[in-house]
């Protein structure tokens, strides 16, 4: 059975819907050093906006190491996820407006919320367990699928069509995110992008990007609301 939705809305994790406490970073770092044996950690590697398999290109670059294989690769999500379960115990905090937003988002049988973050998909349920809103995302693509931004937009946009059972109108698409990354690949895609500033990227930088809207924050729910549904 297909789904009637007429909106789909992307959210991104970190910056935007919560605050993991620098326990991901954490994480990401001693997985690094411990796994993969690179001891200058994510020295010159910015995380905010990128995904976690580009992180780990850009390390063997730095380096002049080669790619993880596929076992080491597994070893090293193995340890992340057991070192970010540990730490972000009585950490974080959701962003302003985040819960009521999504309830009532979620609650609207038009629309359909979806994840495109740089996460892991491993760390990605474990930061969203931790506040309890896991349950409000019907499709997600992940920072273990494809190194673009752009890419894993697409990736979710198709993973909702197939539950709609037809293709959604770019302009009922819309991405929600704190960087510039977010902005121009949401761009690049086509879809609609709300930047907000609840991350390490302040308002004036981002609404220089030219999103579809910025905000300082979700904390007006209404308001948001009306926006993402117009």
């Amino acid at each position: 059975m297909f789904h009637a939705w007429s909106r789909l809305v992307l959210f991104d994790i970190d910056g935007t819907l919560l605050s993991a406490d620098r326990s991901g970073y954490e994480a990401l770092e001693r997985s690094v050093v411990e796994v993969l044996e690179a001891p200058r950690g994510l020295e010159g590697i910015r995380l905010d906006g990128n995904t976690d398999l580009n992180a780990l290109r850009q390390i063997s670059v730095r380096d002049g190491t080669p790619f993880p294989s596929p076992e080491r690769l597994e070893r090293f999500k193995a340890r992340y996820v057991e070192i970010l379960a540990a730490g972000i115990r009585g950490r974080g905090h959701l962003k302003p407006g985040v819960a009521a937003l999504l309830n009532r988002l979620s609650a609207n049988p038009e629309v359909c919320l979806g994840l495109v973050t740089g996460n892991f998909r491993e760390g990605a349920q474990i930061k969203l367990a931790r506040f309890g809103i896991e349950g409000h995302f019907r499709v997600g693509a992940f920072g273990c699928e494809d190194p673009a931004r752009e890419q894993l937009i697409r990736l979710a946009v198709r993973r909702a069509e197939k539950l709609r059972g037809r293709p959604f109108p770019l302009a009922a698409v819309t991405m929600v995110g704190d960087t510039v990354n977010d902005v121009s690949a949401s761009r690049e895609v086509g879809v609609r992008v709300l930047a907000v500033a609840t991350g390490s990227v302040p308002l004036a930088r981002l609404a220089g990007e030219a999103p579809t809207w910025a905000l300082s924050d979700l904390a007006d729910t209404g308001a948001v609301e009306r926006l993402l549904l117009s």
